[in-house]
C-alpha cells in the first residue's frame, strides 16, 4: 500500500506546472465530489456487504475514481494538496481505504506541514481506528496552521470522548451520577473549543450544535446544573435559527430530546424523538427510544391509577398513615413537617416531608428515570422519580419511603392522541431519601459516568443513548 501511494505521488508530479495546478486541483476536487454524491445515492443494504470486497459498489466506484485522479497531473508544489484530495476519496469507504488514506495524509504533511486540511483529515482517520489521543493531537495540528472552525468542532468532540468516564439509574444519556467526574478538565476544554468555533463563525449551525452537546456533557458530568441545561437548549435552538440545515439534523433532535427527557419535559422529548426518527428513517435509535418513553409513561400512569395493581389484603395492608418513627433521621423537633400530597404545592416544598408506602417501582429500558409509586396516609398517589441511583439500589413494595423537601410537578403531556397526566416528585439523589427509617448507603449513589459517541460528518452519530440504571 505504501508503494502504491508513492507511485501515486510520483505520477502527480510527473507533469503539470505550478500555473496549471489550480485547474488540476479543481478537476480532482470535482472527481471527489462526484464520488461522495454517488455514495449518497446508495441505499443501505441489509445485511451490509463486505467493505473490502472490490465488488462492493462503493468500493468499486472509489477505485474507479482513484484511477481517474491518477490521470490528473500536478507539479511538485501541488503534490501535497493533491494527496489530501486522494485521502478524501479513500475516506468514502473507510474500512477499505482508511489505511491508504492515512498513508497519503502522512506523505502530504511531509511535503507541506502547513496543510491544515491534511491535519484535520488525519485526525478523523485516527479517530476511526480508535486513536482518540492521536486524533486530538492532529486536530490541534490543524489549528496551529490557522483558524479552522471544523477542526475546533472535531477537537471539542475528541476531548469529550477522552473525558468519558463510568454509569447510573436515572442519570441521563451521557452521564450517570452527580458531581464532577473523571475527565472534567477535558470536558471544560471541550466546551472552550466549541465556544471558539462559534465565535469563529456564528452563522455555522454545526458549531452551535456541537456547543449544545458540550453543554449537555458538562451538565451530566458536572453536577447537573440548570444553567448548563438552559445553555444547551439555547445552543440547539440557535443552530436551527442560523442554519436551516440544522433543523434537518436528526442527531440534534435526538440529543435535545435526551436532555428534555432527563428534565422531565416528556412531551417535548417525545416530539424530538419522533422528529429524529422521521429525518432518519433507517436509524433505529430514535424510534426505539420514542417507543420506550411512550411505554414508560403509559405504564406509569396505569400503575398509579390502579395502585400498582395490588389487590385485596395486600392493598389494604398498605393503606393508612405510616408510623412517624419511620421518618428516621427526619423525625423529631426541628425536622421537616410531615405533609400529605394534598398539602404540597407545585414546585419546591421546603421544610416538608412526604411519608408513604411504595406501591411499585418502574424504570424504562436504560433506567431513566427510576420511578416509584408512592401512596400517602390519605390514599393519594404520586410518582417519585429518582435520579443518580446506582444500578443495584432500589425499593420494594411495602417499603416506607420519606421524601424531604418534595419537588412537585403536575405532569400533563399529550402525544399522538395519548394523554399522560400524573403527579410527580423529582429526587436528584437517593441519598436524600429515608427508606424504612434509614438513609440508603453511600453505594446507592452512582459514580459519575460519561458514555459519549462523538462524530464528525463521516464519523458515527453524536447521539447518546440513555445510561443504564
Amino acid at each position: 500500500m505504501a508503494a502504491a501511494e508513492e507511485e501515486a505521488a510520483a505520477a502527480a508530479e510527473s507533469e503539470g506546472g505550478e500555473g496549471g495546478d489550480e485547474e488540476a486541483l479543481k478537476r480532482l476536487e470535482a472527481l471527489v465530489t462526484d464520488l461522495y454524491r454517488f455514495r449518497d445515492t446508495l441505499t443501505p443494504r441489509d445485511p451490509p456487504g463486505d467493505p473490502n470486497d472490490p465488488a462492493d459498489p462503493l468500493v468499486a466506484e472509489m477505485e474507479k475514481t482513484l484511477k481517474l485522479m491518477e490521470e490528473v497531473h500536478v507539479s511538485p508544489e501541488g503534490r501535497g494538496r493533491a494527496l489530501v484530495l486522494r485521502a478524501r476519496a479513500l475516506g468514502v469507504a473507510p474500512e477499505a481505504g482508511g489505511a491508504r488514506a492515512e498513508l497519503a495524509l502522512g506523505h502530504a504533511l511531509k511535503l507541506d506541514p502547513a496543510l491544515g486540511a491534511a491535519w484535520r483529515q488525519l485526525g478523523e482517520q485516527r479517530w476511526r481506528r480508535g486513536d482518540i489521543r492521536g486524533a486530538r493531537d492532529a486536530f490541534g495540528g490543524a489549528l496551529q496552521q490557522g483558524e479552522d472552525p471544523e477542526a475546533r468542532r472535531l477537537l471539542s468532540m475528541a476531548l469529550r470522548a477522552q473525558g468519558a468516564g463510568p454509569g447510573a439509574k436515572g442519570a441521563g444519556p451521557e452521564a450517570k451520577g452527580a458531581g464532577p467526574g473523571p475527565g472534567g478538565g477535558a470536558l471544560r476544554e471541550s466546551l472552550a473549543q466549541a465556544e471558539a468555533a462559534v465565535r469563529s463563525d456564528p452563522s455555522d449551525g454545526q458549531s452551535w450544535y456541537v456547543l449544545g452537546n458540550a453543554h449537555v456533557s458538562l451538565f451530566f458530568a458536572g453536577g447537573q446544573s440548570p444553567g448548563s441545561a438552559r445553555r444547551a437548549l439555547a445552543a440547539y435552538a440557535q443552530a436551527e435559527r442560523v442554519d436551516p440545515a440544522a433543523a434537518a439534523n436528526p442527531d440534534l433532535h435526538l440529543n435535545r430530546a435526551t436532555l428534555l427527557q432527563y428534565l422531565e419535559r416528556f412531551q417535548a422529548a417525545l416530539e424530538g424523538l419522533n422528529r429524529a426518527a422521521e429525518l432518519a428513517p433507517g436509524w433505529d435509535e430514535p424510534r426505539k427510544r420514542h417507543g420506550h418513553l411512550l411505554e414508560f409513561l403509559s405504564r406509569l400512569c396505569s400503575l398509579l391509577a390502579n395502585r400498582g395493581k395490588l389487590r385485596g389484603k395486600r392493598r389494604r395492608g398498605l393503606a393508612g398513615p405510616v408510623p412517624l418513627p419511620l421518618l428516621g433521621p427526619l423525625a423529631g423537633a426541628g425536622g421537616p413537617r410531615p405533609s400529605p400530597i394534598a398539602a404540597l404545592r407545585p414546585g419546591p416544598n421546603p421544610q416538608r416531608v412526604l411519608l408513604g408506602r411504595v406501591l411499585f417501582s418502574l424504570a424504562p429500558p436504560g433506567g431513566v428515570p427510576y420511578a416509584v409509586g408512592l401512596q400517602d396516609g390519605g390514599g393519594a398517589v404520586a410518582a417519585v422519580t429518582v435520579y443518580n441511583a446506582a444500578p443495584a439500589w432500589g425499593v420494594t413494595v411495602g417499603d416506607a419511603l420519606a421524601v424531604p423537601d418534595p419537588l412537585l410537578t403536575q405532569h400533563q403531556h399529550q402525544h399522538q392522541a395519548q394523554t399522560f397526566s400524573f403527579l410527580g416528585i423529582r429526587v436528584s439523589s437517593p441519598l436524600s431519601l429515608v427508606v424504612n427509617g434509614r438513609r440508603p448507603p453511600a453505594s446507592a449513589l452512582a459514580p459519575p459516568r460519561l458514555a459519549l459517541s462523538n462524530p464528525s460528518a463521516p464519523l458515527p452519530h453524536e447521539a447518546t443513548p440513555p445510561g443504564a440504571r
